[in-house]
């Protein structure tokens, strides 16, 4: 509810932004418009009183928007720069356009936009105009008036014509070009607040999601901690008591009048104490595995002779299961660095996963490629399968694909975990795919 009440916020924020900022559009393109046509109309006015020229009809479409930052302005009769410059500025001061601006106008001969200027933002001031026998200069706030010596005595216009780089529009003949590079000041200044506020509420998204994400965190390792705490209690619990129940009946002095129930509670206790044993040791591997510097002490390893030695070791320490492991090898004098003790507790940690999980007589094939620049060792079994969604999380420390109410197979969630560790700490890969068989395939990828 907490993340659908932030989003909802979000969304509103964002569109009251985006409302926000096309209203700034077109408020700039109103007053953008508004401005030219009046530059427009003051050049018209003025020819007409300098140059006697009939006067002419305002169009509305005389203003016409090339691209959301470049207007071009149709006139239709001559048009001097600094008068211009002068009007431009003016009329942008006036509505507080106060942006950088580029203009340029059209010349018929060379067909291309010259007498172009920048002018800066912050730095824009109506172009002066001087004149010694100025009759008269009429200003108002609709119109600036300038007399019929202005070509004579105004800043003189460099005869080259400067040529800029504004497009041109075959709309017109007549006409200049307002270029505005730097159009977003004008919505940066006016959206401030709005992005303030965003900014804030981003932040708080941020801190919000990164509480949540802490405490789904939390549930997940306490859920994780409680589990692993049922799994060890039990597995203690049962060997611990069946060696407290075989010492008893050991005790008793009549047990030695029966042979054969005294070495039946003899073979109990040897079973459960290796039973014991074997919890401690992952234990102990992992408090290994754990510390800031695992020492490994690497060592020129055959593979083949060091397979089939661990799988010889891994069998005198099954008490008797049924099973079968199967060694196929196409690789001959297969060298490799690793540290022996770990990397045959890999072996082991597979191959008990692989008899564990398994509803029928366990068959296991380990199989030794050479592939391009790895050796591949792939232990492929007949048991369960793990299913796709869970192959990347059987290698999280405590993980265990959940099977519902049914818990037939004890653990601890440690052996894939230590087998990841130790891969990565050889520098190797450990993967996990399905088989034919519908069981699982560990391939342990070891470069050359």
């Amino acid at each position: 509810m907490a993340i659908v009440s932030v989003l909802g916020i979000l969304l509103i924020q964002f569109f009251f932004l985006k409302n926000s900022y096309d209203l700034n559009e077109k408020q700039f393109h109103q007053l953008t418009t508004s401005a030219l046509r009046s530059v427009a109309s003051q050049i018209n006015e003025y020819n007409n009183k300098i140059y006697n020229h009939p006067s002419k009809p305002m169009d509305q479409s005389q203003v016409e928007q090339i691209s959301n930052n470049y207007y071009v302005v149709n006139v239709n009769d001559v048009i001097d720069p600094n008068l211009l410059e002068h009007f431009l500025t003016t009329e942008f001061k006036k509505r507080n356009l106060n942006l950088t601006f580029e203009y340029g106008i059209y010349d018929c001969n060379s067909k291309k936009m010259v007498h172009g200027n920048v002018l800066k933002r912050d730095s824009i001031q109506p172009a002066s105009i001087k004149s010694k026998d100025r009759d008269s200069i009429c200003c108002s706030a609709e119109e600036i008036m300038f007399d019929k010596h202005y070509n004579r005595t105004a800043k003189k216009v460099d005869k080259t014509k400067k040529v800029c780089n504004l497009p041109t529009c075959e709309k017109f003949t007549y006409y200049f070009g307002v270029h505005f590079p730097d159009r977003s000041q004008f919505y940066n200044s006016r959206l401030m607040a709005w992005y303030f506020l965003n900014g804030i509420l981003f932040f708080v998204v941020i801190f919000f999601g990164y509480a949540l994400y802490v405490i789904i965190k939390q549930k997940q390792l306490s859920e994780i901690q409680k589990n692993f705490i049922n799994n060890l209690t039990h597995e203690f619990k049962t060997p611990i008591a069946s060696i407290g129940l075989a010492s008893k009946v050991l005790s008793n002095p009549k047990i030695c009048e029966q042979p054969e129930r005294l070495a039946e509670y003899v073979r109990i206790v040897d079973q459960q104490n290796k039973r014991l044993s074997a919890h401690v040791e992952k234990l102990l591997q992992m408090a290994t595995i754990e510390k800031t510097k695992l020492e490994l002490n690497l060592e020129l390893v055959e593979m083949n002779s060091f397979i089939s030695e661990s799988v010889r070791e891994f069998k005198n320490s099954q008490n008797g299961r049924v099973y079968s492991v199967n060694i196929e090898s196409t690789v001959e004098n297969a060298q490799v660095k690793a540290d022996r003790l770990h990397f045959s507790n890999l072996i082991f940690n597979i191959l008990d996963n692989a008899i564990k999980y398994c509803s029928v007589d366990p068959e296991i094939i380990i199989r030794l490629e050479e592939i391009g620049n790895y050796y591949h060792i792939s232990f492929d079994d007949n048991g369960i399968g793990i299913p796709k969604d869970y192959r990347k999380k059987v290698f999280n420390r405590f993980y265990r694909v959940p099977t519902g109410n049914v818990h037939d197979v004890k653990g601890f969630g440690l052996g894939l975990d230590y087998v990841q560790k130790i891969a990565q700490r050889h520098g190797w890969q450990i993967n996990v795919v399905d088989n034919s068989r519908k069981g699982s395939t560990f391939i342990l990828k070891i470069k050359k």
